[in-house]
């Protein structure tokens, strides 16, 4: 950590600060509520064009060609949703898509308009303390809900039911995501700082707020999550192994997760009852979730749509109809109940054309962040995160990961000479 690293604001002007400051209020907000996100992001936005309109600047200088390649193809990937209206069964409502997913259109610009070259690798840092901070304070007021009804009568095992008893409101796999996203880049900023003297006093915090999100995620109770999670376990341990040649530690953590994870269960095993039941039925030859059926009705439906898709929100009459042929419910009668695949829906909708850009937004940060000039470790891990969530869960089709997604894939673009992997 620099000697002037909780001077955040050293140097900016008053802009600058003003802009920075919104930064930090979004970085928070994502994780808060759609709604604060969206009204933040929108301010941030105003504040940004004035700053283009005052400094004469406009073009970040800080960012790479990898860095604005990624960023024009998400741009590309709202222009094909918007685009789809003109061929869609539904047009005023995939005008509606397109409207709510404007976030995928405004933010890339902001990071590629307004000139951030003011911002250095602590403010990066400081953005995702901000956001393990926010999510560690939601734990604390999660737990303090959660005790009160403890306290009134709800035995402990209803508390830890997913289908009794939600331990936070927010949905399960979109707070997951945020979960393991913060999880992993508290743990790129400890593998850039483990061995700096000034870290000391804060890397066993560091760690500490790491396990503790850990078990936040594990009582959410998302299937997806838990895949998601111990696949990027396994990565960080892979990295302390083999890029960071800290053998004993390497065995220390995994020792403990595993001592935890047994422990967790041993104490409290509802907290795993959806894992549980989903390899039962799978071992008993049924499908171990309902996502199995809702990607084959989602495959039937490319059949004959395969290059340009079906448009935005042009295919719900039809994947309902395949819903009810293969007589699935899993206890739901929702009016739009999509395929809990986001690669699987945009091929839907917008055909191979959107899958194609939607892939190579998604490979190109982890191919840049993997070269020699620009290894990039937040980038890569982020990238992992999301790209894998994506796989369980439409994350584009609600504000709630459509913003977290979209905001911290533009933030974590921003390439430094102390981001490197080893």
């Amino acid at each position: 950590m620099e000697r002037d690293s909780l001077k955040l604001f050293a140097g900016m002007t008053w802009l600058e600060r003003s802009e920075y400051m919104l930064m930090m209020l979004m970085s928070a907000a994502v994780a808060v509520h759609w709604s604060v996100g969206v009204w933040s992001m929108a301010v941030l936005l105003v504040v940004a064009v004035v700053k283009c309109i005052v400094t004469r600047r406009i073009g970040c200088r800080t960012l790479s060609w990898g860095a604005k390649t990624s960023l024009l193809l998400m741009i590309l990937l709202w222009v094909l949703h918007a685009a789809s209206a003109l061929y869609s069964s539904h047009p005023s409502e995939a005008w509606s898509r397109a409207l709510m997913m404007l976030p995928m259109l405004l933010l890339p610009l902001l990071f590629l308009v307004d000139d951030l070259s003011y911002m250095r690798r602590r403010h990066l840092s400081a953005l995702v303390f901000v956001l393990a901070g926010v999510l560690t304070v939601r734990f604390g007021l999660m737990m303090c809900r959660a005790v009160y009804h403890y306290c009134h009568g709800m035995p402990l095992g209803q508390l830890l039911d997913y289908h009794e008893y939600h331990f936070d409101y927010m949905h399960h796999n979109y707070m997951a995501m945020y979960l393991i996203a913060t999880i992993v880049l508290l743990y790129a900023e400890l593998a850039r700082c483990w061995r700096r003297p000034e870290w000391r006093r804060w890397r066993w915090a560091v760690a500490a707020d790491m396990l503790l999100l850990s078990g936040y995620m594990v009582i959410m109770g998302s299937r997806s999550g838990l895949v998601v999670f111990a696949l990027m376990a396994g990565a960080c341990l892979l990295h302390m192994a083999l890029v960071r040649k800290r053998w004993a530690a390497t065995g220390a953590v995994l020792a403990l997760l595993l001592v935890a994870v047994g422990a967790s269960y041993a104490v409290a095993p509802r907290m795993y009852w959806r894992i549980v039941y989903s390899a039962e039925k799978m071992l008993a030859g049924e499908p171990g979730d309902g996502r199995q059926i809702m990607w084959q009705c989602g495959m039937e439906l490319v059949e004959g749509h395969e290059l340009i898709g079906w448009g935005c929100d042009g295919y719900w009459e039809a994947l309902r109809e395949r819903y009810r042929a293969h007589d699935f419910a899993e206890g739901y009668v929702p009016e739009r109940y999509n395929t809990h695949n986001q690669y699987l829906e945009t091929l839907i909708a917008l055909g191979m054309m959107g899958v194609v850009v939607l892939v190579a937004m998604v490979v190109m940060p982890a191919v840049v962040a993997l070269q020699r000039h620009s290894r990039n470790l937040p980038m890569l891990l982020f990238t992992v995160v999301y790209a894998g969530c994506l796989v369980f869960e439409v994350m584009f089709g609600r504000q709630m990961g459509l913003l977290f997604i979209c905001w911290w894939y533009g933030v974590l673009q921003h390439r430094y000479s102390d981001c490197l992997i080893v």
